[in-house]
């Protein structure tokens, strides 16, 4: 099994519903409504757009780039893991955040981030802070 880093904390809270910040450009609403065995079977509901616009880049057409960043964050979804599960996060809520290792994503070995939005609620991906 893959060891993550201690995951303790989330994203800063902005006080703003997904939806608002889908309007505000930070989010966009994602088109795959598939379940991820590993994401508890949710879908993840909005991207941030600076992770999809580094996972389009990568796509070796622009007519692509929609099919290629929606595999990849797939595929993404498919390596994360219970933040709660990590070493020393024992504490953590099960269930509200999923980490992947880091991974190059463009120029950089990033790690992502699936947050859920409350009990049961929808997930976002990012890039981990």
């Amino acid at each position: 099994m893959t060891q993550h880093p201690r995951t303790t904390r989330h994203p800063p809270e902005d006080g703003r519903s997904p939806e608002q910040l889908v309007a505000a450009g930070v989010l966009r609403r994602h088109a795959d409504p598939s379940p991820h065995p590993t994401l508890g079977h949710s879908p993840v509901t909005y991207v941030a757009t600076a992770l999809w616009a580094e996972l389009t880049a990568l796509a070796i057409a622009p007519s692509a780039a929609e099919a290629t960043a929606t595999a990849l964050l797939r595929a993404l979804a498919e390596k994360a893991v219970d933040a709660a599960l990590a070493p020393g996060n024992e504490r953590a809520p099960r269930d509200d955040l999923y980490v992947t290792d880091p991974a190059h994503i463009g120029p950089h070995r990033r790690a992502v981030w699936f947050q859920r939005h409350g009990p049961h609620g929808p997930i976002t991906a990012a890039f981990a802070p």
